[in-house]
């Protein structure tokens, strides 16, 4: 079984900022890291791992899902000039998120599941996907 630890990522700022998310919670089927340099809870940005494995079935297409969530919450800009003179709670504004879910028969071998991972990463990466979320277009 790997060892849990502290995941780094990049993020896609003209000068990119290393998060370090850090291990917050695991489980058998779960795993939580948070990037915690913010300093607010409700602000952390999120990463999660879920595995879901076949259950009792009995036939030949069991699968097993990863599903892998990140969230990014944006605060809300908030005045500290209260009539009380007491700042506000912290509030997030919105919270982007990314859900990338992999469907891995038990049957497939790990070349099929690296190349599965490869062309992921890969369409992510291609300027159609680019276009897609920078600019809200579809690829047609």
């Amino acid at each position: 079984m790997a060892q849990i630890a502290n995941i780094v990522v990049n993020d896609g700022k003209a000068t990119p900022v290393a998060h370090t998310f850090a291990p917050a919670k695991a489980l058998a089927d779960y795993a939580l890291f948070e990037d915690r340099s913010g300093g607010i809870y409700v602000g952390y940005n999120k990463l999660t791992y879920t595995l879901t494995r076949p259950k009792g079935e009995t036939t030949s297409n069991r699968n097993l899902k990863l599903l892998i969530k990140l969230e990014t919450p944006i605060m809300e800009t908030i005045s500290n000039s209260t009539y009380s003179g007491i700042p506000p709670a912290p509030q997030v504004a919105y919270r982007p998120v990314a859900e990338v879910m992999l469907t891995l028969p038990e049957r497939s071998t790990l070349a099929d599941r690296k190349d599965l991972l490869a062309l992921t990463k890969n369409v992510l990466s291609n300027a159609a996907s680019t276009l897609s979320v920078e600019q809200y277009e579809l690829p047609y």
